[in-house]
Parts: structure tokens; C-alpha cells; sequence
């Protein structure tokens, strides 16, 4: 994949962060919040499963745990923006895995990521904590507008049956 030159401190349209999102927990076979190697295996089901599990958990789970937490594949694809990928390869990518392709190794990324390693003061744990927080704020308005709503539907529903 070639690599063209954007702002290091543009982070992902939301229409990037809403289709990684979406891509996540279509992974997330079991629907617990991580993914896991076999979920992992059953997504990608006989395209070279193992090999691109196996690239995705060496790209991606940072605290190698042996799973991958939503932060983790945010910050993830965060760092593929920083290290100059444009948002139209990055859309490329994440449609390409929405359809069960293979992993792809972004070579700036992984090299970013090894530096980094031998860092001090990782730069990747900080996205990752920047991620954690942005998905916090998010589920929070998430579940305030479902609360809303479903007060909302109640007092309409209590309107409809005092008018009957």
C-alpha cells in the first residue's frame, strides 16, 4: 500500500472511527468487548485464518495480552493515520476487512511501533488511554440518548393510554 502525506496530529474522520468500530465488533465473535485469537480465526474462517490472526495480534495488542480490547484496535488505527496513511487508503483497508480480506501490514506502523517500545514514555500506551477515553465519552452520550429515549417512548406510550 503506498503512503501519501497527512498532518501527524489528525486523528480519524468519525466516519473512519464509526466503519473500525463496526469492523471490531464483527470480530468480536463472542460480543464481550475483546477479540480473541479464535474469534479472530472464525472471522476470517479458511482465508488463511491462522496467518492472519497471527499478523493482526503482532500489529495490534499492544499490552500482548492475547486479546484486543476496543481501545487497542482504535489506537491502533489512530497510530495508521499518524504515520501518514490517508483516509482514503485507511477506508480501503477497513472496507477490505469488512469483507473477510486478509490483514495487511503497515510497515510505517509497525516500525513506529517497535521504536516506540524502547521508549520511556510510550507514545502508543498514551493513544490507547486516548482511545479508552474517547470510547468512555461516547458509550456514556450512547446511553444517555438510549435512556432519553426510552423515556421518551414511555411517556408516549402513557400519553397514548390515557387518551384511549
Amino acid at each position: 500500500m503506498g503512503c501519501t502525506h497527512t498532518k501527524i496530529d489528525e486523528s480519524l474522520s468519525e466516519k473512519l472511527r464509526t466503519k473500525a468500530i463496526e469492523i471490531f465488533k464483527k470480530i468480536d465473535i463472542k460480543g464481550n468487548g475483546t477479540i480473541d485469537k479464535q474469534g479472530t480465526q472464525q472471522f476470517w474462517k479458511s482465508n488463511f485464518a491462522k496467518l492472519n490472526t497471527e499478523a493482526l495480534f503482532d500489529a495490534v495488542d499492544f499490552d500482548k495480552s492475547g486479546d484486543i480490547t476496543e481501545d487497542e484496535w482504535m489506537a491502533f488505527w489512530e497510530i495508521v493515520k499518524q504515520n501518514g496513511y490517508s483516509e482514503e487508503e485507511i477506508n480501503l483497508e477497513l472496507d477490505e476487512l469488512m469483507e473477510g480480506k486478509a490483514w495487511v501490514q503497515f510497515k510505517r506502523v509497525d516500525r513506529f511501533i517497535k521504536i516506540d517500545e524502547k521508549r520511556r514514555g510510550s507514545r502508543v500506551k498514551s493513544i490507547v488511554q486516548e482511545e479508552k477515553k474517547k470510547l468512555s465519552i461516547v458509550q456514556s452520550a450512547r446511553l444517555h440518548k438510549s435512556k432519553t429515549m426510552q423515556s421518551e417512548g414511555q411517556e408516549l406510550l402513557q400519553e397514548q393510554q390515557e387518551q384511549s
